[in-house]
């Protein structure tokens, strides 16, 4: 499920198509059809290209949606500087939020983070939702403020204000990375207290241990490692802030392109507005897949829950270090890519 959902968030982009004949067969120069070989070719016609899967399909149609809401962000700000009424403000907010929807939808290694964080750690779907919330507006104030004292207070030109959002995306990675490492050790650190825990039952929890012997029933409490969230940990407190800074140091590009172009056109404040309702419609979309990550933990449980494996003392431990060596794979690969190759262009057209 882990992998599946890595694959999802960090799907491949949509190949670029030759342009040629219609149905993908090769094109054919009138010298080439003059030529000697031309019966044998039309004799073995080329096979049909590879329709685009659904996948490819509703990638596609998701980055021309953004790019579309891109534009209409843009013709915005313009028109609330020709003409600052209501109407235009409005224009903008609701496009700000639907941009923010639409991108939270595409590929993304933060949704794929706070996936892995919530379907691998024992935390409820109030927070799970909070978390999703909070990291969406951490990346929003990130932008508001990468601009402000960038461009606001040093006067950079928005061109280099851009090329610093490569710089926090590395650092985001690299917390990443860290994060899954943190959350790798703390596993094996609990799989070694409830090892030492029970070495000591028969002598100083007979009670529990025959509880566990028999199959009478399952006590649960914080340390009984079956992964479920019977009350917030405060011990979880640490990687709940370590997943909102990994994943919101790293500033939309869209939403820093917004600032840049509003500060230029004397619309600080319209930008601070469009930024923020941006990072509200990215919140939506990533607590539907935090409510569906937490949904699908609860649920594979409770049907774990009967049977034998759903008694296994280690289960706690073995879900917290799986999910931590996927987040800590994400992050460590996402580094040495950002560090091996040049960016690639950004899919709204932002260099």
């Amino acid at each position: 499920m882990l992998l599946a959902l890595c694959l999802l968030f960090s799907g491949p982009g949509l190949a670029q198509a030759e342009t040629g004949h219609p149905l993908g067969a090769p094109t054919e120069t009138p010298a080439e059809r003059g030529s000697p070989a031309a019966p044998d070719r039309l004799d073995t016609p080329a096979p049909l290209a590879e329709p685009p899967g659904p996948l490819e399909r509703l990638t596609g149609w998701m980055l021309q949606t953004q790019r579309q809401l891109h534009r209409s962000l843009t013709e915005g700000l313009h028109a609330l500087r020709d003409g600052p009424t209501a109407h235009t403000a409005g224009a903008l907010i609701l496009v700000s939020l639907l941009y923010g929807i639409f991108h939270a939808a595409g590929p993304g290694h933060g949704k794929a983070v706070i996936s892995a964080y919530l379907l691998t750690q024992p935390q409820n779907l109030r927070r799970g939702i909070l978390l999703s919330t909070v990291s969406a507006m951490a990346q929003g104030v990130t932008a508001i403020v990468l601009v402000g004292v960038l461009i606001g207070l040093f006067g950079w030109l928005a061109r280099d204000t851009l090329g610093q959002v490569r710089t926090l995306e590395i650092a985001s990675f690299a917390l990443v990375a860290l994060l899954g490492l943190w959350l790798m050790a703390r596993a094996l650190r609990h799989a070694w207290r409830l090892h030492r825990a029970h070495r000591a039952a028969p002598v100083h929890g007979h009670d529990h241990e025959h509880v566990h012997t028999h199959g009478h029933g399952h006590e649960h409490d914080a340390h009984c490692g079956c992964g479920t969230p019977h009350h917030v940990d405060p011990n979880h407190r640490g990687t709940w802030w370590g997943t909102v800074l990994a994943v919101g140091i790293r500033p939309c590009s869209g939403a820093v392109l917004i600032m840049a172009v509003s500060a230029a056109l004397g619309l600080a404040w319209a930008g601070v507005a469009a930024v923020l309702a941006m990072s509200l419609g990215t919140a939506a979309t990533v607590s539907v897949l935090a409510t569906l990550a937490v949904s699908a933990r609860d649920w594979t449980r409770r049907w774990l829950g009967p049977t034998r494996m759903g008694r296994l003392t280690y289960i706690g431990p073995a879900l917290g270090l799986a999910g931590g060596g996927v987040i800590a794979l994400i992050g460590l690969s996402l580094v040495l890519g950002a560090i091996a190759y040049q960016p690639v262009a950004h899919p709204l057209g932002i260099r």
